[in-house]
Order: C-alpha cells, then sequence, then structure tokens
C-alpha cells in the first residue's frame, strides 16, 4: 500500500535586509540560492532527510528598481515509488512561490520554507517529506537565475529506543528493520516498519 506524498506548499516567511551594496544600483539580480534547515541560512546543506524538522530555499539578491517580481519554484527530478521500491526519474513542478521586493541599497534575502503535505492535501507538520531529488529555481521577472540541487533521503535508524505502534511508513519504507532498543544499542532485539500498524517490535 502506498501514501500519495509529495512536496506543499510554499510559504515565504520573511524578507530580511543583509547589508549595504557596494553601490546603489538600478537593476536587479539574484547573487545566491542555497538550501538550508533554518530561515537564516546558518545551516546549509544540500541532503535532507524525510523526517527533517524544516527545509528552506534562501533566496539572496540585490534590487534596485521598483516592479521587480521573484519567483521560486521546487521542482522534482526524482521521486520514490513505495509500491515498487525504487527511485523514478521525472519532472514536476510541486510549489511555487512569488514576491515583489521593495528596491533598496541593501542584499534582501527571501526565506521560503517548504512544508510536508499529508495523503489528504492539508499541511501537516507531522507528515514525512517525500524521499527524492529535487531543485530550487530562483527566477527574475520570469527568468531563471539560479538554482540550488536538493535530496531528502531516508533517515538512519532512530537514535534511541522505538515505540511500538508509533507511525515510521513513509519515513522509512515497508519491512525497514530497526534495533529497538537505538541506532547504537548492543541490544539485538529489533522493529519492522509496516504500512498501516506502524512500528512492530520484537518482544
Amino acid at each position: 500500500m502506498a501514501l500519495g506524498r509529495r512536496l506543499g506548499a510554499l510559504v515565504v516567511t520573511s524578507i530580511v535586509l543583509l547589508g549595504t551594496l557596494a553601490s546603489c544600483t538600478e537593476t536587479a539580480n539574484i547573487s545566491d540560492v542555497y538550501m538550508a534547515l533554518d530561515g537564516q541560512g546558518n545551516r546549509r546543506r544540500n541532503v535532507f532527510f524525510t523526517d527533517s524538522k524544516e527545509i528552506h530555499c534562501v533566496v539572496e539578491m540585490g534590487v534596485g528598481r521598483p516592479g521587480v517580481t521573484v519567483e521560486v519554484l521546487i521542482r522534482g527530478l526524482q521521486n520514490y515509488d513505495f509500491i515498487e521500491d525504487k527511485f523514478f526519474d521525472t519532472d514536476r513542478v510541486l510549489a511555487n512561490a512569488e514576491e515583489s521586493p521593495q528596491p533598496g541599497n541593501q542584499i534582501q534575502r527571501v526565506d521560503v520554507e517548504i512544508q510536508p503535505i499529508s495523503p489528504l492535501g492539508e499541511i501537516d507538520d507531522e507528515a514525512p517529506y517525500p524521499p527524492g531529488r529535487y531543485q530550487c529555481e530562483a527566477y527574475l521577472d520570469g527568468v531563471l537565475q539560479r538554482t540550488a540541487i536538493f535530496n531528502i533521503d531516508f533517515p538512519p535508524c532512530p537514535a534511541a529506543t522505538i515505540l511500538p505502534a508509533t507511525r515510521c511508513y513513509g519515513f522509512y519504507t515497508e519491512n525497514k528493520e530497526c534495533g529497538r532498543y537505538g541506532l547504537t544499542s548492543r541490544d539485538p532485539t529489533k522493529c519492522r516498519c509496516a504500512v498501516l500498524r506502524g512500528w512492530e517490535c520484537d518482544p
């Protein structure tokens, strides 16, 4: 049994002024696009997990003229088929956000947070992010300027004791086996991930 999972709506959480540009300009440009675990862009990375707490695409730019439109798309390049138990190539635009920043002589940062969606199509903080390979694309007035590739992988087994019947499918594949008492435990007791019943653990 497979659960339909996809990346959710993008939420523009902030536009922040970072610093003064070398000189005032009448143009606009996107200077950097990168992925991070937080909206400040302090924890940059390009590999996340299905159980990550947050995933952000951060766009840094200079805007010296009014009427600029910045659009951010998340494109799926590879997704995971839970029924076939394998990754497959694709090309799907999963979400987008649009902003029109005010002109100024400072570098601006747009923080776009990706939110997981439940099988019912609702934003669900408890839902897993779908495993796959993605691309964050930043457009300026409709023209692609920069991209940031990132992966969402299955995480290592839980670091601490697994509670039987807790949710696991989607975060892990069906029948995934993990040590019941933590990834580094020497206790041989195991748990296996079931689609509907969650973790099923040896006594």
